[in-house]
């Protein structure tokens, strides 16, 4: 598992368990909305984000990433935390579609 695939999985597993500081930095990015039940977000902005959170993303393009998010098991991982990850907005392309980190937990 390379470096980057490491601190996804891990960033996914410390949002999935709603560590209060990977929630706060959420809640205070303008580009994403974050209630009780789901975060939601596009790929562009989580990969402006998580350039600015871990300097190994900065060494990954954008290319790199979107295979990275699509090959790493990001939803069997936090999926042992009751969360999962939907598309809420398809709108054809994963540039353009939106994405939510539901916890399934909440809507219960």
């Amino acid at each position: 598992m390379s470096t980057a695939e490491q601190a996804l999985i891990s960033f996914f597993e410390q949002v999935a368990q709603k560590n209060s500081d990977q929630l706060e930095k959420l809640k205070n990015e303008q580009s994403f909305s974050v209630t009780n039940e789901r975060w939601c977000f596009t790929l562009p902005d989580l990969y402006l984000f998580l350039c600015d959170q871990n300097k190994v993303f900065c060494r990954t393009d954008y290319k790199q990433f979107i295979q990275l998010i699509f090959s790493c098991l990001i939803n069997q991982t936090i999926k042992l935390y009751g969360a999962e990850i939907t598309i809420i907005k398809n709108l054809g392309k994963v540039d353009k579609s939106s994405y939510a980190l539901v916890w399934k937990n909440a809507l219960e």
